[in-house]
């Protein structure tokens, strides 16, 4: 289900697609000059809308304060059943640095402070008070020489330091040069250095990333100013994938960006393809089973949505996310032939609306009737986001029916840790709805203030699954109108006729009732219970998912499904 944070970032970042070439070829410590294409980074769709590139960044990894997403890591493993082309991304292409030949993973890592406690490292900084138990690794280095024009011309020169006994590694700073050491300071360093003459001690740096063999030993230190560290499989593979952690469900195509960031650090991108990237959202957010016309659907719908978001995290260097904040992503562990076909049966196709890609968002469920844009986020600018009739949804769909319940204790709770001080909770009511039935005004009433909720928040004050819903509670009362039909009312505040004369009725006390067949029957003045009922799961604009597999079901196709949903658009 496309998530709920989507709809302020429609703009579009344009990014030069290029060809990327393989520069160069790492085998038995030899650089040879390869004039081979990377055929998983060329442009591979040719777009009718200018400005829309051929491949898209995801954030896999990453902090932001804006979303409050914080996943960045310090370390973590790659491997690929066909090997790894470990290098750097410039604008001239992609350099071959280093190879891992096996299948065995790579660790990749920051250059930073670590605790190594029975394998498990700690990244902590040395002006901590409390700094954890175990081995030190530190982030100071020595640099023994000079730089080198190519990895060949320093090889000797790297073999004699370790035959030596020196912990020496090849450093790619822009230049080949040769380091050693993980030094927790200066002074440690001079000491391990002693009988050298000629080297430099390297300070901490925040752009540095170590990549390590599987048995720990270093293969690489990148600190390239002019690139961006990258890792991609070996050509072969059909296709050619990277697993993440060893976990088999964190496996994709393309190739891996690792950046290190202020306020990010690090910053793990998978680049690939905009089709592919496709693949990996498509099953995830429709389900492979449904029908063929509704996977055509969904599939023009992410296309669009992408190409409408790609300056969503610009920010950060990457375009969208894996979660509901962009479209769920999960790479190739969720591919489907069926969803592979139908995204690509309808291969460049999007949404348009007067000759331009069209805003475009889905959910999973109407319940029956989608909602106009302007009563859930307040815009009046998208014409094609209105309120259409959704009647070949199923009414057995998941959440299609729905029910919670709030005490009146854990609203206050709530209402009191977002800062609003409203006192004990006397009533939750709706004041307005919108064409459509769902609720587009609420209003919290405490003891001491009330909060009024308008449009999406009506749902969001309580994470409901929709904005359509109803309340009731535990002290309504059916009171009998003069035309003879009921409503539910709360007695607390109401005037009522006594033997004593008209009083009150307290907020306080329980109230009891004698019911038209002479029942009694007590309830709280105020309510305890807030009961929600509802119809429909997500923010109710655009497509509906369940609506669009109901439609493929009926006979209508991925065309007619979209432009009913979308009023006025096309596919094109």
């Amino acid at each position: 289900m496309l998530g709920e944070f989507c709809h302020r970032d429609i703009e579009f970042m344009q990014e030069e697609c290029v060809h990327k070439a393989r520069l160069f070829h790492f085998k038995n410590a030899i650089f040879i000059l390869l004039p081979l294409i990377i055929s998983f980074l060329m442009c591979n769709v040719c777009w009718a809308y200018s400005g829309v590139p051929g491949q898209v960044r995801i954030g896999l990894y990453f902090n932001d304060d804006k979303t409050k997403q914080y996943t960045a890591l310090s370390s973590f493993t790659v491997d690929s059943e066909s090997g790894l082309q470990i290098g750097s991304y410039s604008d001239s292409g992609f350099t071959v640095l280093t190879e891992e030949t096996t299948n065995n993973a790579i660790i990749i890592r920051k250059d930073a402070f670590y605790v190594n406690n029975k394998g498990t490292l700690t990244e902590y900084s040395p002006e901590s008070a409390a700094i954890p138990d175990g081995e030190k690794i530190g982030a100071y280095h020595a640099n023994l020489g000079g730089s080198y024009d190519s990895y060949y011309a320093m090889t000797a020169q790297l073999e004699e330091y370790k035959k030596n006994g020196i912990d020496a590694y090849p450093v790619f700073s822009d230049t080949w040069q040769i380091w050693s050491g993980f030094y927790l300071d200066e002074n440690a360093a001079q000491v391990a250095l002693g009988g050298i003459a000629d080297y430099s001690v390297i300070p901490p740096s925040s752009k540095r990333i170590v990549i390590l063999s599987s048995d720990g030993q270093v293969k690489l230190m990148y600190d390239s100013v002019n690139g961006a560290f990258r890792v991609y499989p070996h050509e072969g593979g059909s296709p050619s994938l990277f697993k993440l952690n060893s976990d088999n469900k964190k496996v994709f195509r393309g190739g891996l960006e690792v950046l290190r960031q202020t306020g990010s650090d690090m910053t793990v991108i998978n680049v690939l393809p905009t089709e592919e990237y496709l693949y990996g959202v498509v099953p995830g957010e429709i389900g492979a089973g449904s029908h063929v016309e509704a996977l055509k659907a969904q599939a023009v719908a992410a296309r669009t949505y992408t190409l409408n978001n790609l300056s969503k995290y610009s920010h950060l260097k990457f375009n969208l996310c894996t979660t509901t904040y962009s479209q769920v992503y999960k790479g190739y562990s969720v591919e489907d032939k069926a969803t592979n076909k139908a995204i690509d049966d309808t291969k460049g196709e999007i949404v348009t609306y007067k000759g331009k890609p069209a805003a475009v968002f889905y959910f999973s469920s109407s319940g029956g009737k989608t909602e106009d844009v302007k009563n859930v986020w307040g815009s009046e600018d998208y014409p094609y986001l209105v309120s259409v009739d959704d009647p070949y949804e199923s009414g057995k769909s998941w959440h299609y029916n729905w029910q919670v319940s709030y005490t009146a204790q854990k609203i206050g709770e709530i209402m009191t840790k977002r800062g609003y001080k409203l006192g004990n909770i006397q009533a939750v009511f709706i004041t307005k709805r919108s064409e459509a039935g769902r609720a587009t005004e609420l209003v919290v009433k405490g003891a001491n203030d009330q909060r009024i909720y308008t449009n999406g928040n009506t749902r969001s004050f309580l994470s409901l699954d929709s904005q359509w819903f109803d309340i009731t509670t535990d002290s309504d009362v059916a009171v009998l109108k003069q035309d003879g039909s009921s409503s539910n009312t709360q007695l607390s505040g109401k005037k009522v006729m006594t033997s004593s004369g008209v009083k009150t009725i307290s907020t306080s006390n329980n109230v009891s009732i004698i019911s038209s067949n002479n029942t009694k029957k007590t309830v709280p003045a105020v309510p305890t219970t807030y009961i929600f009922t509802g119809k429909g799961w997500g923010h109710g604009i655009g497509m509906s998912q369940e609506g669009a597999k109901g439609m493929a079901n009926a006979g209508l196709t991925y065309k007619e499904i979209l432009t009913h949903y979308f009023t006025g658009t096309k596919v094109e």
